[in-house]
């Protein structure tokens, strides 16, 4: 307590206050705003998706309905390889565990790498472009709970694989897109479809391969969904813009900071 009432403290002019904290709130509120649009555009994806489909559960347009293993042409789960961690590499081939797969996105921020001998001899897990990755396990409290979070892989054909804790969903593009069926996993209607179907103790829960394979899937026409993927894209390209603005107007805020303060 005598170490900060004796921190000594720049005490610029009042006008220069006032100031600051008109430039500190204007960039400020640039941030707030340019957050409120990113979530206006995801509502804006979620009544898109309600308005021409319905809930993808009860399913009130009376849409063909087909499991997930109807439509897929594979479904596995990865490996963790013996040794564990002790496998991994500065550099190689990328290896996704369920810290990196949040709803709708992949964040490789965290990511591990194997080598090339691993990656070949877990061949049945490598990850094609397209592919979808849902998290296996985790804990199913909150509104980024870790179980059942699901995203596309963009990355190319055969340069991931995936452990033991997620699994890789391959769609038959020929039925249904696959960025529509990510867009019924990472619905609320799903969230709290997971949330029923999945086993295990209070900390932690898991879906079983063969929910995973049993997960209802809605299947409106091919052109249907080719309309709403279009859509949801182009507002996804708006939203990379926005989210690159926020991160330019952050870089400014925290340069005021320092200029002001330091």
């Amino acid at each position: 307590l005598k170490q900060i009432r004796e921190t000594p403290i720049c005490v610029p002019s009042f006008s220069e206050q006032k100031h600051i904290i008109a430039v500190l709130d204007k960039i400020y509120a640039l941030i707030e705003q340019r957050k409120e649009q990113l979530l206006q555009l995801d509502n804006l994806v979620k009544s898109r998706f309600i308005e021409l489909f319905g809930d993808p559960i009860n399913n009130p347009k009376g849409l063909p309905v087909k499991t997930l293993k109807q439509l897929s042409t594979l479904i596995t789960n990865g490996n963790t390889p013996k040794g564990g961690s002790e496998n991994y590499v500065a550099d190689g081939v990328l290896f996704i565990r369920s810290q990196n797969v949040w709803r709708n996105r992949i964040d490789l921020e965290d990511v591990a790498y194997i080598d090339e001998t691993t990656h070949l001899s877990m061949k049945k897990s490598m990850v094609k472009h397209k592919d979808i990755l849902i998290t296996k396990t985790g804990r199913i409290n909150t509104e980024n709970s870790s179980l059942g979070r699901a995203a596309l892989f963009k990355g190319e054909t055969g340069s991931a694989n995936i452990n033991g804790h997620v699994y890789l969903i391959r769609i038959n593009e020929k039925l249904v897109l696959p960025r529509f069926v990510l867009s019924i996993l990472t619905g609320i209607a799903y969230r709290d479809y997971i949330r029923k179907v999945c086993v295990g103790g209070i900390d932690k829960r898991q879906i079983n391969k063969e929910h995973v394979e049993e997960f209802p899937i809605i299947i409106p026409s091919i052109s249907m969904q080719e309309q709403y993927v279009e859509t949801i894209e182009a507002i996804e390209r708006q939203k990379e813009l926005i989210k690159q603005s926020i991160q330019e107007t952050e870089t400014l805020f925290n340069s005021r900071m320092d200029y002001y303060f330091n």
